[in-house]
This record gives C-alpha cells, sequence and structure tokens, in this order.
C-alpha cells in the first residue's frame, strides 16, 4: 500500500511561466556571452533602480531594447547599402 506522499510524488508536475506583456514569443539561441552580457545589464539596471528608488526594468524588457537597438543598427546598415 502506498502512502499519501508517495502518491503526491509520482502524479506528473507542471511548471507554469508567467508571460506578462508578450504578444508572441519565438524561442531563440543566445550564446554564453550574449547572456553573460545580458545578466550584466540587468545587474545595472537593478543598481540604478535602487540607487533612484524606482521598479527595476524586467530581463524580458531589457532583451526586447536589446533587440530593437539591433534591428535599428541592421536597418541603417541595410539602408546605406541602398
Amino acid at each position: 500500500m502506498t502512502s499519501e506522499k508517495e502518491r503526491v510524488d509520482a502524479e506528473p508536475q507542471s511548471v507554469h511561466i508567467p508571460i506578462f506583456e508578450s504578444k508572441l514569443i519565438k524561442v531563440i539561441r543566445i550564446e554564453p556571452a550574449d547572456d553573460d552580457r545580458l545578466i550584466a545589464l540587468v545587474a545595472q539596471a537593478e543598481k540604478e533602480a535602487a540607487f533612484s528608488k524606482k521598479d527595476p526594468p524586467s530581463e524580458s524588457s531589457i532583451i526586447r531594447q536589446a533587440i530593437r537597438l539591433g534591428f535599428d543598427e541592421l536597418e541603417r546598415r541595410n539602408a546605406q547599402k541602398r
């Protein structure tokens, strides 16, 4: 006979991932060096927010900002080629 604890442990577990501001989710590969840069940017933003007593930006918002800045540069370079 199994105990209640054993039955609970045997049940499937689900993972909930919060999605706050997303309209579309895409999975991308981030190189370890870029992940280190991202972690440093998040840490810097948290320090600045603590100093100014504001809420720190989320990691997601920092990633979106980096992508937007990258898009801007890529579009600028493509426009120069024309």
